[in-house]
């Protein structure tokens, strides 16, 4: 799931959209996420909270939400996909996400990791040329895709990109570079990277993304904010260092961004991963141990 916390998951996601979905079609879900309002010197921010992925039929709009995003000037998110975004996600895929010449995924793997990945790639119609030519990382982040797609979890539904596909002409800012979301999906060590891969492919299909996604995305739809902190914290357990690299140094840069926004007599509107704005640790908590007002849960 630590691969869910990056936004550039969703572009790749978008190339999954023709996959026929196998899991259950939902009812109307009406939700009711947290939304938190922040108090600067000159400007105002509202800090909401995405959930990447979601099943079709989720309406997250309430009235306080739309009125919120309508009154910003301008949209902020953890990567801006802006009209550049493609062409630099396409030129990082070509240069960091692909083997070199003459190297091919199957030949660097155990016996084992050779038919766990071809019962993957059967059993999600993906081309074994096309996966056979990925680096590990890659390979990975494809089949997790996939996966997710075939249950009917979409990024397309996703608040990043609903939010941004409807920003109306309002100007959108990242709070990252495509790097340093991608330093969150590629390990630079190749060892490293391939005993990932090899990890992952062990546990393909143990949970559905629903097992997964669906306490997280039940806590997000009823504003339980200390809930997802609690989730949160759980799906770290197993990565010692993942608190640290995912969030508390992210969290602390973004606050620092965030500072300096309100400095300026404008008002913000920053959609950002749920995780991020839980806790004692959240982007909210930090804002109010610096002084700032900050309505909300």
């Amino acid at each position: 799931m630590r691969r869910l916390l990056a936004p550039v998951f969703l572009w790749l996601l978008a190339f999954a959209g023709g996959v026929q979905a196998d899991g259950p079609v939902y009812a109307k879900m009406p939700a009711h996420p947290a939304l938190w309002t922040v108090h600067g010197p000159k400007g105002t921010a509202y800090l909401f909270g995405s959930i990447h992925i979601l099943p079709p039929q989720v309406d997250w709009h309430t009235k306080e939400i739309d009125a919120a995003i309508a009154k910003s000037d301008t949209l902020v998110f953890a990567i801006a996909m802006d009209d550049k975004f493609q062409a630099r996600m396409q030129d990082y895929i070509k240069t960091r996400g692909l083997l070199p010449d003459g190297q091919h995924l199957h030949d660097m793997l155990t016996p084992d990791a050779k038919k766990e990945l071809d019962a993957e790639v059967t059993k999600l119609s993906l081309s074994p040329v096309a996966v056979d030519r990925m680096r590990p990382w890659l390979a990975g982040l494809t089949i997790e895709m996939m996966s997710i797609v075939k249950q009917n979890y979409s990024s397309s539904n996703g608040v990043d990109v609903q939010i941004q596909a409807n920003a109306g002409g309002k100007p959108v800012m990242g709070l990252e570079t495509i790097d340093q979301q991608m330093s969150l999906l590629a390990p630079a060590d190749p060892k490293t990277e391939l005993e990932a891969f090899e990890a992952d492919l062990k546990t393909s299909g143990s949970a559905t993304t629903s097992e997964e996604v669906g306490p997280l995305l039940d806590a997000w739809m009823h504003g339980r904010v200390d809930r997802l902190a609690a989730l949160t914290k759980k799906d770290l357990a197993q990565y010692p260092d993942g608190q640290k690299l995912l969030f508390d140094d992210r969290n602390a840069a973004w606050v620092k961004q965030i500072t300096a926004l309100l400095d300026q007599p404008k008002t913000y509107f920053i959609t950002v991963g749920a995780g991020h704005l839980a806790g004692p640790r959240g982007v909210p908590a930090l804002l109010r141990a610096q002084g700032f007002r900050v309505d909300g849960p």
